[in-house]
């Protein structure tokens, strides 16, 4: 079956985006590969559950004249996951991979962190993370893959630990060394909207039906998709993930203005569900009086705006292996 994407030639701009990724999936395959078994050596949770708020502002955010494309709103006023959406940081990941990690215990339950930063002779938060880092050349400037690695994780827990977002607290930050080992988690909102502070630590979410809930598969990380999608991708499988919790696992759509005020995702952001249908990761019914002519999307009367797509979550996608997929992607479309 001819995915519907596929149907329409890349323009420049997507053939640099493909030819990039392809550069990276190079680059980030064998870690990718060597961290997604790591996580057989820990113990983490069946699935990832994420209460509502790291995804989703229950008010919209208040933004100068009518939505629109062109006012998403700023950084602060985004739900954590968007807030976070970076495209070379990690911090979006590591806030995920340690949810992950933190629901291996018990519902309700203050998980606590003995996992170390970086132990050689142990599995540690450094190899549960891919990154496509290559090893610096020359005695003076030489760096290891594993310190690069290293490095970006302080950077992304700093950044997690900031007055901005204050999703994990750091116990040993007035120390000299080890400022970021046994960090801990705090609530999913974060930082207030209009500033504030998150005192509440993390509790693992329990199946009570007294808050909502999202989840997505534990092959995210355990077949290796964390290391590869990027923070769009990621952003958009959680807005998809809580319209489900919502409104049940069935086709969903999200209006621009629910999209930008109260998810906070991008209409750049929201085209990432492209290559996510590529991926077999999101299942897309698009409006079925639209059809291709010349290249292009015909169908609709001038004037009129194109029925919004419908989404649905595809489990079984991530069962895949995910260097495996993203390389059959990537190479069919620049074949």
């Amino acid at each position: 079956m001819v995915n519907f994407f596929d149907l329409f030639p890349l323009s420049a701009s997507e053939l640099k985006r493909f030819q990039a990724r392809h550069t990276k999936l190079e680059r980030i395959t064998a870690e990718a590969k060597r961290a997604s078994t790591q996580f057989a050596g820990i113990r983490t949770g069946k699935q990832l559950v994420l209460r509502s708020g790291f995804v989703f502002r229950p008010d919209p955010a208040d933004v100068p004249g009518d939505a629109s494309d062109r006012l998403l709103p700023p950084p602060e006023e985004r739900p954590p996951a968007t807030r976070l959406a970076s495209p070379r940081g990690i911090a979006l990941k590591v806030f995920l991979t340690a949810a992950f990690v933190a629901q291996s215990r018990s519902p309700g339950e203050r998980p606590t962190n003995t996992l170390p930063l970086n132990d050689l002779d142990a599995v540690s938060w450094v190899d549960l993370f891919a990154t496509p880092a290559v090893r610096g050349g020359g005695l003076k400037t030489y760096a290891s893959i594993r310190d690069k690695k290293a490095r970006q994780l302080h950077h992304a827990l700093g950044r997690l630990s900031s007055a901005e977002v204050q999703l994990i607290h750091l116990p040993n930050a007035s120390k000299a060394v080890g400022k970021y080992e046994g960090f801990l988690l705090l609530h999913e909102q974060g930082t207030p909207y209009g500033g504030g502070e998150n005192s509440d630590r993390y509790t693992v979410p329990g199946q009570d039906g007294r808050e909502l809930l999202l989840n997505l598969p534990a092959g995210l990380f355990t077949n290796g998709w964390i290391h590869l999608l990027e923070d769009s991708e990621l952003a958009f499988l959680l807005m998809i993930a809580w319209l489900h919790a919502k409104f049940g696992h069935q086709p969903v759509f999200a209006a621009s203005d629910i999209r930008l005020l109260q998810f906070g995702l991008s209409k750049d952001a929201y085209e990432a569900h492209r290559m996510l249908n590529r991926f077999g990761l999101v299942e897309v019914e698009e409006d079925e009086g639209r059809y291709i002519e010349g290249g292009k999307m015909a169908g609709f009367q001038e004037g009129q705006r194109p029925k919004l797509h419908r989404f649905q979550l595809a489990p079984s996608g991530f069962d895949q292996q995910a260097t495996d997929k993203v390389r059959e992607v990537i190479e069919f479309k620049l074949s």
